[in-house]
């Protein structure tokens, strides 16, 4: 689609709209919920850094570790987002990912 080529075309717009998210979740004026999501995203996105980095660095590891491991990360990430979506939709605060979610409210702070 057409967001997803202007995406692509601006230079470093992922690290644009990382930086974005992170000062809008400290801004008191948009609802504590909304920035306690963003704050979440941010995390999420910062944990993945982490196994991507591991795979390439495994690149010579066997294929019955890296396939296992590979999934794994994909179906918590998965499971991370859905337990997000479906706890926004039905008026609850995504709050009971571990790690992610404490930390994401000690972000954000109490207001």
């Amino acid at each position: 689609g057409g967001l997803v080529n202007i995406f692509d075309k601006v230079p470093f717009s992922q690290l644009i709209i990382f930086i974005a998210l992170s000062f809008a979740s400290r801004n008191p004026e948009i609802p504590r919920q909304i920035r306690f999501n963003m704050q979440q995203a941010i995390l999420i996105d910062i944990a993945l850094i982490f196994p991507s980095v591991l795979g390439g660095v495994a690149n010579n590891l066997p294929r019955f570790i890296v396939e296992p491991s590979t999934n794994f990360v994909f179906f918590c990430f998965a499971a991370a987002v859905g337990y997000s979506v479906v706890s926004n939709l039905s008026g609850k605060v995504p709050d009971q990912i571990p790690l992610i979610s404490r930390t994401a409210d000690e972000q954000i702070g109490p207001m």
